[in-house]
C-alpha cells in the first residue's frame, strides 16, 4: 500500500466518525434514541486514543471504569470497538 492510499483511509476513517457524530447529534437534537448495535456510538476519545496508539490494557481499564461489568466483558467490547475502527 503506497504512502498515499494509506493517507487516504486515514482521512476516509476520519470522515466517517465525523458523519457518525453528526448523525448522533441529531438524533440528541430530536430527542430520539439512537439506534445500537455493540458499542455505543459515543465511545469517550481517550479510550479510542488508547486504541489507536496500541494500549489495549489501558482502553479496557477505561471502558471497565465507565460501564462497569467485568474486566472480561470490558475487554470484549473493547476489542469488538477496536474492529469496528480497522484496528
Amino acid at each position: 500500500m503506497s504512502t498515499s492510499d494509506a493517507q487516504d483511509i486515514a482521512d476516509l476513517k476520519r470522515e466517517v466518525r465525523r458523519q457518525g457524530e453528526l448523525i448522533d447529534d441529531l438524533y440528541r437534537r430530536l430527542g430520539a434514541a439512537a439506534p445500537t448495535a455493540g458499542p455505543s456510538a459515543a465511545v469517550p476519545d481517550e479510550i479510542t486514543d488508547a486504541l489507536r496508539a496500541g494500549k489495549l490494557p489501558i482502553a479496557m481499564k477505561l471502558w471497565h471504569e465507565r460501564n462497569g461489568g467485568s474486566l472480561s466483558d470490558a475487554k470484549k467490547q473493547v476489542e469488538e470497538y477496536a474492529r469496528s475502527l480497522g484496528l
